[in-house]
């Protein structure tokens, strides 16, 4: 009999440092990096998933720096970015090269979740060639710019439409393999077709926020991330997530940059 629910392993694949009003809204414009001093400034890391299906089916979710920015960082990022953060990938902490320690190669992933185009999000996805496929919401595919092409070109990415779903602030996302395991929930604002996943894993629902609140505290202080694509949208994303991170049944909510220490495997 199989198991009614996932596993999911979290992967921290690269660091990042910004100034802190990217995470949480304090300024009408965010300065580059460094430019405000260190007490400004957060470094966190990159989250990817990987989640495992009682059917062995394998997700992986977001894909944290690509390779090149060890060696290549102006190329990989572009000269604007690669002058406006900071950025790190250790040894060993590739997407590719995790799921290498683990015995996996891309071709052992059914699907790739973007849960959106951002670029410490998608600049990895070229690791992952080979994979089964590559969904990300149709109304994020919508407004995809020329420069994300950069790091999404290697692989063929498939734009889903969003259906009814049972969870979210509009109720619409994706029930991934059609029995209520695993949805991936269209929480936009922080962009417009942005999403967070929710995971039935053994202990109750795991909810993987994404940039819908940049850490806890963005859900508890009801803080907007610096960046959004539509205010409103974005503090009904995040009431969302505060509300369902408060059920009984979540067993957690993690941000996508979530600086402190959390359990990595549900």
């Amino acid at each position: 009999m199989m198991n009614d629910f996932v596993k999911v392993e979290v992967l921290h694949t690269g660091r990042l440092k910004y100034d802190r009003s990217l995470a949480f809204k304090e300024l009408d414009s965010i300065p580059p990096v460094n430019q405000r001093g260190e007490s400004f400034q957060s470094e966190v890391p990159l989250s990817s998933y990987l989640i495992e299906h009682p059917s062995e089916r394998r997700v992986v979710v977001d894909a944290g720096w690509h390779e090149d920015i060890r060696t290549r960082p102006e190329q990989h990022l572009g000269s604007d970015l690669w002058q406006f953060i900071e950025y790190d990938l250790p040894a060993g902490s590739s997407v590719r090269e995790q799921l290498q320690a683990r015995g996996l190669t891309p071709k052992d992933i059914e699907l790739v979740v973007i849960s959106h185009l951002d670029v410490d999000h998608i600049s990895g996805l070229g690791l992952l060639k080979g994979a089964g496929r590559f969904l990300v919401s149709q109304p994020e595919w919508e407004f995809a710019t020329v420069s994300q092409e950069a790091w999404h070109r290697e692989v063929p990415v498939t734009p889903f439409a969003l259906e009814p779903i049972p969870y979210g602030p509009y109720q619409s996302g994706l029930d991934v393999f059609g029995d209520g395991l695993l949805y991936l929930v269209h929480t936009p604002g922080h962009t417009p077709g942005h999403l967070s996943i929710l995971a039935k894993v053994e202990k109750g629902w795991l909810l993987l926020a994404s940039d819908a609140g940049y850490a806890e505290r963005s859900w508890q202080e009801m803080i907007l991330p610096g960046i959004t694509s539509d205010p409103d949208q974005a503090m009904k994303s995040l009431q969302w997530v505060r509300d369902f991170a408060g059920r009984e049944d979540c067993v957690a909510a993690l941000a996508h940059h979530e600086a402190k220490p959390i359990p990595v495997r549900f």
